[in-house]
């Protein structure tokens, strides 16, 4: 489960959000939406430990605040614009993160070889990740965000530099995730597609700064 425990977020004398609390189940696919600029990537970075905020975080009782390195050892983010190498190859950059995750190597080698083939990566292989569309790094970056097998994968626009055939093979492999390992994906949307209403358990609708409410679908 993963709680948010009178979360307070504030720039200046603005209020982002005030005193927020909501639980989320296990084995949830979840997403965020609200107008621009509402604060949904605000949310994420704080869930991810990387904005500070007052309140506390907790993911299966791992306390963001007193426990940080605990709790983001299970948890992952993407960014919408996500961190990777340039100048490293999409091979090269997906035996990075294996080599500094704690991962069995052969398995996280074999998951990775596997999500290359089906999100049809296999020719980007070699390809420096500089030359890569904004649509192929992102593929690049789920793969490296499940490498770990975390307990918690936060998304930003996950969908926005997708074709329609990649965000139906990413969206099949999130729901087979969460379905196998009881985790939370957490993503901000603004997509309606149908494919993504079919497998979201939750929605958090973010209205206001203390106007955050969670629905089941």
């Amino acid at each position: 489960m993963l709680h948010l425990c009178e979360l307070h977020k504030e720039y200046s004398d603005t209020k982002v959000f005030d005193h927020i609390d909501l639980e989320i189940p296990s084995n949830s696919i979840v997403t965020i939406t609200g107008k621009n600029g509402i604060g949904k990537t605000t949310l994420l970075n704080i869930i991810g430990g990387i904005s500070k905020f007052q309140g506390d975080i907790l993911l299966e009782g791992i306390s963001l605040k007193n426990n940080y390195e605990d709790f983001i050892k299970i948890t992952t983010l993407i960014p919408n614009d996500p961190f990777l190498y340039d100048y490293l190859t999409v091979l090269e950059m997906i035996d990075l993160v294996i080599s500094l995750s704690d991962s069995d190597e052969k398995k996280a080698k074999e998951f990775a070889y596997k999500m290359l083939l089906e999100l049809e990566l296999s020719d980007f292989k070699s390809i420096l990740i500089k030359n890569l569309s904004l649509g192929t790094k992102q593929k690049v970056a789920v793969i490296t965000a499940f490498i770990n097998s975390p307990k918690l994968v936060l998304i930003d626009e996950p969908f926005v530099n997708f074709d329609r055939v990649s965000m139906g093979k990413v969206l099949n492999f999130i729901k087979e995730y969460v379905s196998s390992t009881g985790a939370i994906v957490m993503f901000s949307t603004h997509s309606e597609e149908k494919e993504v209403n079919d497998i979201v358990t939750h929605n958090i609708k973010i209205n206001g700064c203390q106007e955050i409410y969670i629905y089941q679908k």
